[in-house]
């Protein structure tokens, strides 16, 4: 295509190339291929997945790579450096202004490129256009459910990236095809992580969003962000801190006053040392269990205002490891140990998620909870430096992570569930040890916990 630019041109049209790479290995290309048109670069595969383009170790296998390869060697072309996602395949698409298209080709393995005649063809004024093939099939989906069934007992294969890719064989690629434009979205931890692709996602779609976050500075800086990626200008932000009880008060009382159609719990926190927040709560508690069972209570009326309400619950995998604590949530009688005290608060997530869909039932609002499986996020880097050197490589990203998030909160089959626990689109049990499972009478005294410290000062 680079050698037919000008043809391309002549007909009306622009050459666009996006690449996996860092910017700095885009800028190389360019200038090795003599190439003056919009060439942009897209680390986080957004562009790939909108697309349906495929993924694989398995095409490496393809008896026509060397062909592939002695073509490109003959045509001037040679493979350097490999930046980006070095799986990740390509594909060529002709889409007219409006949106329609009129050629699309996705690769089957590495140097799988169409007939540049064809893709000129398309470009004719009378081209036809076509239906976009759905990126995930009967067969495709069959095949991600035998493979997740190999790969979930493992828990590693699972929860990392190979995992996702595994179970996004199995999601439907019209779930997310939907316009959020007349709702308004409430994401708490919303500058960085699992938040704020949430939020960047939410918005994406159309919809008003609110980044709850304890800095303002940093909160307005991933705003702008958001509305400079998307071109929506309905992004602001709500200064609140998670583990301040009087900060949540004055922050609901403000969010309070239209409807909230979506209420996502992300905010964190893993410190290192047991702390105390000025209502006198272990730190971990407060951000992870009572502020956001206080936000929940302050916004219930703008919830039940909303034809169509969901609340969604970030908690963690870690959760697995840990039962229900009730009896010392702050820490008082046990030596502290944070990853513990994490662990205890997002199993208390899942189990509030069920105890809100149970208080709203006959509303039209639905609570669930997810876990992201293990992300490359901020908060993993910092605070679990050590888990982050050992799967570094296996981590999924942060948009991976909230792919969930954005699905519960968007996609309109999710409104068939409630009360219940999700990761990668799917409902999980919350127990995979059988001593993990938490009594009637247990879950009644967290309700109460919350109720009595959400009162404090």
């Amino acid at each position: 295509m680079r050698d037919r630019v000008d043809e391309i041109r002549k007909a009306g049209a622009e050459l666009v190339i996006v690449g996996n790479g860092a910017q700095h290995f885009a800028a190389a290309f360019r200038e090795d291929y003599a190439l003056d048109g919009p060439l942009l670069v897209d680390p986080e595969l957004r562009a790939y997945r909108a697309a349906g383009l495929r993924r694989g170790r398995v095409e490496a296998l393809s008896p026509r790579l060397p062909w592939n390869a002695l073509r490109a060697l003959r045509s001037g072309s040679r493979q350097g450096a490999v930046q980006g996602d070095a799986w990740q395949l390509g594909g060529v698409f002709v889409i007219r202004p409006g949106g329609a298209l009129t050629y699309r080709y996705v690769s089957r393995e590495a140097g799988d490129h169409p007939p540049v005649d064809d893709i000129v063809a398309a470009l004719a004024e009378d081209a036809a256009p076509i239906s976009e093939e759905p990126a995930s099939g009967t067969v495709t989906s069959l095949l991600g459910r035998a493979l997740s069934r190999l790969v979930d007992p493992t828990i590693v294969l699972s929860f990392d990236r190979h995992g996702f890719q595994i179970h996004a064989l199995t999601f439907r690629p019209d779930d997310l095809e939907v316009d959020l434009s007349e709702r308004r979205c409430l994401v708490t931890g919303a500058n960085s992580g699992i938040g704020y692709e949430s939020a960047l996602a939410l918005a994406d779609l159309g919809a008003e969003v609110v980044l709850l976050c304890r800095s303002p500075e940093r909160g307005e800086a991933a705003a702008a962000r958001i509305r400079e990626q998307t071109g929506n200008a309905r992004v602001s932000v709500e200064p609140v801190d998670m583990s301040e009880l009087a900060s949540v008060r004055a922050a609901a009382e403000r969010l309070a006053a239209r409807p909230v159609d979506v209420l996502v719990h992300n905010a964190g926190v893993l410190p290192d040392a047991r702390t105390l927040t000025s209502d006198g709560l272990e730190l971990t508690f407060a951000t992870h269990v009572v502020g956001p069972f206080l936000l929940t209570k302050l916004l219930r009326g703008a919830l039940e205002q909303s034809d169509d309400a969901r609340v969604v619950w970030v908690s963690s995998g870690g959760m697995y490891t840990r039962m229900l604590e009730v009896d010392d949530p702050n820490w008082e009688d046990r030596d502290y140990d944070g990853v513990a005290a994490y662990a205890e608060t997002k199993r208390a997530q899942v189990v509030l998620a069920r105890l809100w869909a149970e208080a709203l039932e006959g509303t039209k609002v639905v609570v669930n909870a997810m876990h992201p499986g293990w992300a490359d996020t901020p908060s993993v880097r910092s605070s679990l430096p050590r888990f982050y050197r050992v799967t570094r490589h296996i981590l999924r990203t942060p948009a991976e992570g909230a792919d969930t998030v954005v699905w519960l909160a968007a996609c309109p089959r999710a409104r068939e569930w409630s009360g219940r626990f999700f990761f990668d689109r799917a409902p999980r049990s919350p127990y995979l040890l059988p001593l993990t499972r938490e009594s009637r009478e247990a879950r009644e005294a967290l309700w109460a916990l919350c109720e009595e410290a959400s009162v404090r000062a």
